[in-house]
């Protein structure tokens, strides 16, 4: 269903190209979000909601698991080299492992797993899903793959299913009304309800813990720290006066 929207989109084994498509032009300084609804992200997560989850019909974007602030990235699209990332931490491990565990005991169905192809974002879908897909789609920047994750994010995924999405914060803030840099911690989710003609709705954010909470499991450690506050790219990376969309978390 999706393979319109991705591409080609490498197995989870292989390591996806490290050059960005030709495509891949830096955003316009004024963005219009596609999203409908008010500018404010609702946080109920109840049993309504696990209820509608078993039901099919979401997609839940995962901001990748708790990283090491220590490391930073190197050379924007070489994906294949962990080493010149910021990878996940021992926590960001853990909490990734629990998140699984709670989707798996609240009996929730996932139709499939993408991940950008990021490190950070591969060990999550793994540690938490097992199995999962990697697409670029969920790391350049720029007009044409926005407009690409406004059309994912509102079409719907198979009846009586669910689509994950494991990526990064960046990507969402210009087509999420109301979604601040960092509002969506390292492991948390947004809930989306695709409406079709490149439309959606924010059903929800939630937490590691909430999840943990929903499905009656223990909840992973607390982190014992947060991304800095000067939370830059690495030299190389650009520095100054940034353009929209022009980091990585």
């Amino acid at each position: 269903m999706y393979a319109a929207l991705l591409g080609a989109s490498p197995p989870a084994v292989a390591d996806p190209a490290p050059t960005a498509p030709a495509s891949a032009a830096p955003a316009p300084t004024r963005i219009t979000p596609a999203a409908p609804g008010a500018d404010s992200i609702p946080h109920v997560a109840d049993s309504t909601l696990v209820r509608n989850l078993t039901r099919g019909g979401y997609i839940i974007f995962f901001r990748h698991a708790m990283t090491n602030w220590n490391e930073r990235d190197g050379t924007e699209g070489d994906f294949s080299d962990r080493a010149k990332q910021r990878n996940l931490s021992e926590a960001g491990k853990t909490q990734a492992a629990h998140l699984g565990k709670a989707i798996a005991a609240l009996k929730i169905p996932i139709e499939r797993v993408l991940a950008s192809p990021m490190w950070r974002c591969r060990d999550t879908a793994q540690l938490a899903f097992g199995a999962y897909d990697t697409t670029i789609m969920l790391f350049w920047k720029g007009p044409t793959f926005r407009e690409a994750r406004i059309k994912m994010l509102g079409t719907p995924p198979p009846a009586g299913k669910n689509l994950v999405l494991v990526g990064h914060q960046d990507q969402l803030i210009p087509i999420v009304p109301g979604l601040n840099r960092d509002q969506l911690k390292e492991g948390d989710a947004l809930v989306f309800r695709p409406l079709g003609e490149q439309k959606y709705r924010v059903v929800t954010q939630i937490t590691p813990a909430d999840w943990a909470r929903l499905a009656a499991i223990p909840a992973a450690p607390a982190a014992s720290g947060s991304a800095p506050a000067d939370s830059a790219p690495a030299p190389g990376q650009g520095g100054g006066s940034m353009p929209p969309e022009s980091h990585h978390h």
